[in-house]
C-alpha cells in the first residue's frame, strides 16, 4: 500500500505545472542554479503501454528520476494487481484469473520478473499498461488452469 501511495505521488510530482516552466521561470523561484537543474524534454514518468512500465521499472539508480520512477513502477503495477483482485472478491471470486502462490513472491522479485517476462514478449509492449500487467500476472500466476491465454477487452467506453 505504501508504495502504491508512492507511485501515486510520483505521477502526481511527473505531472505538476513546475515541470512545464522555462529554464527563467526556474531560475527566479529556485535556490537551484539553472546549470545545475536536470533538464526535462519529456516526462519519462507517464504510463501508457507495457513499455512505459518497464522503462520506469528499469531505471538505473544513478538517474534523477529513480525514486520517483520505482516507485510509480510498484505502484502501479500493485495497483493493477488490487484492482483484480478487489473486482473478484466475495460472490465474484470463480472470475479470478491470478492467484498468487503462499508463499507470495517479493514485490522486487515479482518487478524483476516482469520486467523480464515483457523482455520476452516484445508483441506486447504496445499494449495498454493495464491490459498487459494483467496479462503478465495471469500467464505467470493462473488460477486452476495450466494454459490461460487472456485477452484484453474491447476499448472503453
Amino acid at each position: 500500500m505504501r508504495l502504491a501511495i508512492l507511485g501515486f505521488v510520483g505521477l502526481l510530482a511527473a505531472a505538476s505545472p513546475v515541470l512545464a516552466e522555462t529554464p527563467q521561470q526556474v531560475a527566479a523561484t529556485s535556490a537551484v542554479p539553472v546549470a545545475a537543474a536536470p533538464v526535462i524534454t519529456g516526462s519519462p514518468l507517464e504510463i501508457r503501454t507495457l513499455k512505459d512500465v518497464v522503462d520506469a521499472c528499469s531505471v538505473r539508480n544513478d538517474s534523477p528520476y529513480y525514486i520517483a520512477a520505482t516507485s510509480l513502477c510498484a505502484g502501479y503495477v500493485q495497483g493493477v494487481l488490487d484492482f483484480h483482485l478487489l473486482d473478484t472478491i466475495g460472490p465474484r471470486q470463480n472470475k479470478r484469473k491470478v492467484c498468487l502462490p503462499t508463499p507470495t513472491p517479493t514485490r522486487r522479485a515479482i518487478l524483476a520478473d516482469l520486467v523480464s517476462w515483457s523482455r520476452s514478449a516484445p508483441q506486447y509492449m504496445d499494449e495498454p499498461a493495464a491490459s498487459a500487467v494483467l496479462r503478465y500476472f495471469i500467464n505467470t500466476y493462473p488460477c486452476h488452469r495450466r494454459t490461460f491465454q487472456w485477452s484484453p477487452p474491447g476499448p472503453m467506453q
